[in-house]
């Protein structure tokens, strides 16, 4: 059994315009005449604004200018916080904006410390840019691209070098709508790092779980309409071309299978025999025609953030399937999803609660033949900043239950612990992290201690740990042998 699914991104814009009239003066006295006008439409501005789906936009609004003549005859302070009157060359230079240049780069030395580890060091860079350009306020255009490098030495040596797009697209937008036809991520979902509505995004398994959410995600083929209305937002989605997950090398320690040892993700080895992996022929051909649809429905309410989410599609995750002795090949399973999720502040804390329903979730069953069964995952968390301080401290309970499944090899109940703690200091140029999942009912571990240097913008220096340990069927326990202690650095321009 091959997961992990995580969401949650969304676009939110908000106009603030000011204009003050000028200032009636009199000796010695100052009089203010003020006008402010606010446009709070839910139409889209041209430039958007990633945040989570309870976050908040950031606002601009025009400079204001202090002039203060010099003349010895008066008193008098003039501000002035008009928009001057701009020529037409100026109004057509800010209607048509062009961007182009770097997002984002990266690169990453690992020293795999365990003895039996089928590699001794990875390695890992990327890079990614965009072109974007807005002709006027109604459309927009990007063109983005990316090129990753992933490599390990020592036993089982292998590397990797592509080129792949990014979010492209051509995007109209109205006063209360917006139409996205190209490539996108999109990320749906409550919980933090692993959004349990997520089901349209396509997953980046390359890296397993190394990186943060956004990193493990790709751009997919999707027409996306996205209707505000009020202090709601309705998503709909479809994914016209199916993308399956982004999959490592089949030799590389990231993969599901391990061909070195026999072993496949998420399955006790005792129930498989190591031979029949080992020499195995493995398939990851994609299932062609479109990946389905979804839709999803968000509203700002006075006690909390609520959303609904329903979808038909693919997995992105691969399932792998015994369909002869000897030869797996990757299931994309369709199914129905169902999702609800909810956010709201309590004792000055977030509180973010999520459910999921899945009615054709892959399984095999105890004589290797596959078949589906209902599955429902949950989770509960909590955020807070300790002492109103700037450290950041999320902790998670996350669930996942198959129902009515027949006697099957997979885990049939599934519950962690996760989380993350965050300590900014010396006055923010330094960074102390931990990112953790801990099984409640199995033996599982994943710790990932980091820290960073940012005193050097937009620049990070980081020295990381990744530590796994577990039963023989967890995530933990699969990649036991791959604990690493990773140097690297990362950019974001």
């Amino acid at each position: 059994m091959y997961f992990p699914r995580y969401t949650g991104r969304v676009f939110a814009t908000l106009l603030l315009t000011a204009s003050v009239s000028p200032i009636a003066l009199a000796a010695d006295e100052i009089v203010i005449e003020e006008e402010i006008t606010i446009d709070a439409s839910d139409s889209a501005p041209a430039e958007e604004i990633l945040i989570d789906d309870t976050g908040s936009p950031a606002i601009e609004s025009g400079d204001i200018v202090i002039d203060e003549p010099a003349s010895e005859q008066s008193d008098t302070i003039v501000i002035d916080d008009s928009t001057p009157a701009e020529s037409t060359e100026t109004e057509m230079a800010e209607s048509s904006n062009f961007d182009i240049g770097l997002d984002k780069a990266r690169v990453e030395y690992g020293y795999v410390y365990p003895s039996d580890s089928e590699a001794d060091n990875t390695f890992y860079g990327h890079l990614s840019g965009s072109a974007n350009w807005q002709p006027d306020p109604s459309w927009e255009f990007q063109a983005a691209a990316r090129v990753d490098g992933n490599g390990q030495s020592g036993g089982e040596s292998n590397g990797t070098f592509a080129g792949d797009y990014g979010d492209t697209f051509v995007r109209f937008r109205g006063d209360t709508t917006r139409v996205t036809l190209g490539t996108q991520t999109v990320i749906w979902g409550r919980m933090d790092e692993i959004p349990l509505s997520d089901f349209v995004s396509t997953a980046d398994l390359s890296r397993f779980v190394l990186d943060d959410l956004e990193d493990r995600r790709r751009s997919n083929p999707v027409l996306r309409l996205e209707s505000f209305f009020g202090a709601g937002k309705l998503d709909v989605v479809w994914l016209f071309d199916f993308r399956p997950a982004e999959l490592p090398d089949q030799d590389s320690i990231w993969y599901p299978i391990n061909r070195d040892s026999g072993r496949m993700l998420g399955f006790d080895p005792d129930d498989i025999p190591a031979a029949a992996v080992r020499d195995a022929e493995i398939s990851d051909e994609e299932t062609e025609g479109d990946g389905g649809f979804g839709a999803r429905y968000t509203r700002a309410h006075s006690f909390a953030d609520i959303g609904v989410t329903v979808a038909h599609v693919r997995q992105s995750t691969p399932y792998y399937r015994m369909v002869a002795p000897g030869r797996f090949e990757a299931e994309y399973q369709r199914s129905w999803n169902y999702g609800i999720d909810a956010a709201f502040e309590a004792m000055g804390a977030t509180v973010r609660v999520e459910a999921a329903y899945f009615s054709d979730m892959p399984v095999t069953r105890t004589d290797f033949s596959y078949t589906t069964t209902e599955a429902v995952l949950w989770g509960a968390g909590v955020e807070m900043h300790p002492g109103d301080g700037d450290t950041r401290v999320n902790v998670q309970v996350i669930g996942s239950n198959l129902v009515n499944a027949p006697d099957v090899l997979d885990r049939e109940n599934v519950y962690s612990l996760n989380g993350e703690v965050d300590v900014p200091f010396d006055r923010g140029r330094w960074r102390a992290s931990l990112d953790f999942n801990l099984g409640l009912n199995d033996t599982d571990v994943y710790l990932n201690p980091e820290i960073a240097f940012l005193g050097w913008e937009p620049h990070e220096l980081y020295l990381a740990v990744h530590y796994f340990d577990g039963d023989d069927d967890t995530l933990g326990g699969f990649h036991e042998d791959h604990s690493s202690i990773n140097l690297g650095w990362r950019s974001t321009f």
